[in-house]
């Protein structure tokens, strides 16, 4: 007669049991392959009762109130009890026994004292233990429970094995371990002789796991559960943070840290979070390198499901490596079209293994937010790559047939390529970059009081309204600064580019690159993801802020967006102030207690060049405008109303599915060289960059506090 094979063996019969204890308790699935003595540590572990807390179980039935559980013959009369009264679920309740005690020693008591004093209810809130708190962690205790339980795979056993161990406190080791078979010991089983070991193997029959041997009585010394495990490690954590990281992408490796202390009584290291967040995305995107390659099937995608849509994707014809792409919707396309005629365009770099740059057009609504108009990843910011976007971002305006203003950092590849492909468009220099340029001309120097005067100076020079005010202001800035450098430094930029006395158009109040840092700043997380991950996220992203604000600017009652009507509201409060003289068709003279303005409403200007630049009417033309009975937001450009706000969101970014995600062609990705140290996560500023702050002890301006000072003293400070 041939042996039985293991798999072939009756797991048994099951029922479902809730053990209660003082108002607590938990459900358990039994088998009458159960052990029980497996049983009674179980509940041990999971009420937290100590080594010498005894207690008893009882349960009923029809016709019985209590029945007890004693030995493993009352177990087994457990589920012959089940099987006559035909049920599925039973309640035991633990009994502790006061008074009992597990050592051999017999203890008399006297009959007064034989209640248990609790020291808790006489101790005050600070020396109290405090309520005894549950964990996730609690239940991976009992994923291993007798001999013939099954499991869904051999992956399956595995990681419930990884947690049975860190929540029993124990480490194990495999001395056999492949995909049909798995043997764990005890790590003490060779110095310590532990009888701990668990052997199981796969059914060829149904491909689960089953328990062929389970010895679960440790005679080592040290199986205590401690907040940190050595074998706690990436794996673990992955499947337990899977839900919170693809709900929250942009979760940090510290949040994970404490979101595990908390929820799972464990304590993990930085890298071992880190680890565990890749390998989320890894699972959701695919490897860092596979994602160049369904940058093909997304192309395709994207193309079809959403009309109207830029994607450009370029790779080096010898070596078939990624080189850059250039992504732009189509719902951004048509939508940029009520959005005011100005686009921030920038470079930041991407936080991956692969070092790369992200450019990026952002545009800005009537509303005073960004809106994201295309992005483009390449390998760094040369004249070439910038070139490549200026080209693909020409061909989505130029059917539009606008005037595009733009605004950029001028760095050097970019204003080569600009000039190449826009050499009409307006282009404004950021201001906040000139002025980090400037403070380079002084820091040699070390003057900071000297720096300070002059950036103050240079800010009055760059937001003159007039040509008369520029001069002025230029000629304090030159005594201040010294003539040498500051003609040096204006001679280098065109004044077009950054005086608002010389630029010739509308800047919307446009004064520095912040828009752009906005949105570097909002896709912060996706910066670090793979290319297919960070284009797709970002896709979401754009897709639900465009749905949101949609929603949102569905209820607005004003005829203008919710900062432009404040701001015109304010406005005319202060044109309130003013008395107003009629000289003849529409042109006005405008005054107050000390100066005199004129106002053209047919040409829509006024003296104070506030309203040429910023394209929204001044305090001057409101009064003007009232004075002559006319409307108000007839003088108001169409991109600041409501309804060019909701027509900017009214074409969608389309969803995406991936349900048949799949490539046969492959893009290697680019050749990086990892630098030395740890990866950077943020840009390192430049000194000039660095905002002065006056110390608390010299009362100077610099770079240092109280407790970096060095400065001397002379005695009256």
């Amino acid at each position: 007669m041939k042996a039985r094979k293991p798999w072939a063996r009756n797991v048994g019969d099951s029922l479902i049991a809730q053990f209660i204890y003082t108002g607590n308790g938990f459900y358990l699935q039994l088998n009458d392959l159960m052990r029980f003595s497996d049983l009674i540590d179980i509940i041990h572990r999971r009420f937290r009762f100590s080594s010498s807390d005894v207690f008893h179980l009882q349960y009923s039935s029809p016709g019985c109130p209590v029945i007890y559980l004693r030995s493993d013959l009352d177990f087994k009369m457990l589920f012959c009890c089940a099987k006559i009264y035909k049920l599925d679920h039973v309640d035991v309740n633990v009994v502790k026994d006061v008074g009992s005690s597990c050592s051999s020693k017999s203890v008399l008591f006297d009959e007064s004292f034989s209640e248990i004093i609790d020291e808790n209810d006489y101790l005050d809130d600070g020396f109290k233990d405090g309520p005894t708190k549950s964990y996730l962690s609690d239940d991976w205790g009992s994923y291993l429970l007798h001999k013939g339980q099954e499991f869904e795979s051999v992956q399956d056993f595995r990681d419930k094995l990884r947690k049975y161990a860190v929540q029993t406190g124990f480490c194990y080791v495999l001395p056999r371990n492949d995909s049909l078979y798995v043997k764990a010991v005890c790590e003490n089983h060779g110095t310590e002789k532990c009888g701990w070991e668990v052997i199981g193997s796969v059914a060829p029959i149904n491909n689960c796991f089953y328990i062929k041997e389970f010895n679960n009585i440790h005679t080592c010394k040290g199986v205590l559960r401690n907040q940190t495990h050595r074998q706690l490690g990436s794996k673990i954590v992955r499947t337990c943070i899977e839900s919170n990281v693809f709900l929250n992408l942009g979760l940090k490796p510290a949040d994970i840290m404490s979101n595990f202390k908390s929820t799972y009584g464990f304590e993990i290291s930085y890298k071992v979070a880190s680890r565990a967040k890749k390998m989320c995305l890894e699972k959701m995107y695919g490897s860092e390198f596979d994602s160049f390659s369904m940058l093909i099937w997304y192309k395709d995608v994207v193309l079809e499901t959403n009309p109207g849509s830029s994607f450009v994707l370029e790779v080096e014809e010898n070596t078939n490596r990624f080189q850059r792409v250039f992504v732009s919707y189509g719902g951004q396309v048509e939508g940029f079209k009520f959005s005011l005629p100005v686009l921030y365009v920038d470079g930041t770099f991407r936080k991956s293994i692969y070092k790369s740059q992200i450019l990026s057009a952002t545009g800005r609504n009537g509303d005073k937010g960004f809106f994201p108009l295309a992005l483009c990843i390449c390998d760094s910011e040369t004249e070439d790559n910038w070139f490549f976007f200026f080209k693909h971002l020409k061909a989505l305006l130029e059917p539009q047939g606008r005037v595009i203003t733009f605004i950029s950092d001028r760095g050097g590849g970019l204003l080569k390529a600009f000039n190449q492909v826009f050499p009409g468009n307006p282009h404004l220099f950021c201001f906040h970059h000139l002025r980090y340029n400037l403070t380079q001309k002084y820091w040699k120097k070390r003057n900071v009081v000297v720096l300070a005067q002059v950036l103050q100076k240079f800010f009055k020079v760059s937001y003159a309204s007039i040509e008369r005010a520029y001069y002025h202001h230029l000629q304090a800035l030159r005594d201040e600064g010294g003539a040498e450098v500051i003609d040096e430094f204006i001679t280098e930029i065109p004044l077009e580019n950054w005086c608002r006395a010389f630029f010739k158009g509308c800047r919307y109040v446009i004064m520095a690159n912040s828009i752009a840092e906005s949105f570097n700043k909002w896709i912060v997380a996706e910066r670090s993801m793979p290319p297919l991950a960070m284009i797709d996220q970002t896709r979401m992203k754009e897709m639900k802020m465009m749905s949101e604000r949609r929603v949102e600017s569905k209820s607005w009652t004003t005829q203008l967006t919710p900062e432009m009507e404040k701001k015109l509201v304010e406005r005319m409060h202060k044109a309130c102030s003013f008395r107003v003289i009629a000289s003849q068709e529409s042109v006005y003279e405008v005054r107050d207690d000390e100066y005199s303005y004129s106002v053209n409403l047919s040409t829509r200007t006024c003296s104070c060049v506030k309203w040429q630049i910023n394209c929204f009417p001044c305090p001057h033309a409101l009064s003007a405008i009232q004075a002559a009975r006319l409307n108000v937001y007839d003088f108001i450009d169409l991109y600041f109303s409501a309804e060019y706000f909701r027509m900017s969101y009214s074409f969608p970014i389309h969803p995406v599915s991936n349900v048949d995600a799949c490539t046969e062609e492959s893009i290697l990705p680019t050749i990086t060289k990892r630098p030395a140290g740890r990866p950077k996560a943020k840009r390192i500023k430049s000194s000039g960059e660095k905002k002065p702050i006056r110390c608390g002890r010299c009362l100077k301006l610099g770079h240092h506090n109280r407790q970096s000072c060095t400065e001397p003293l002379n005695g009256q400070q």
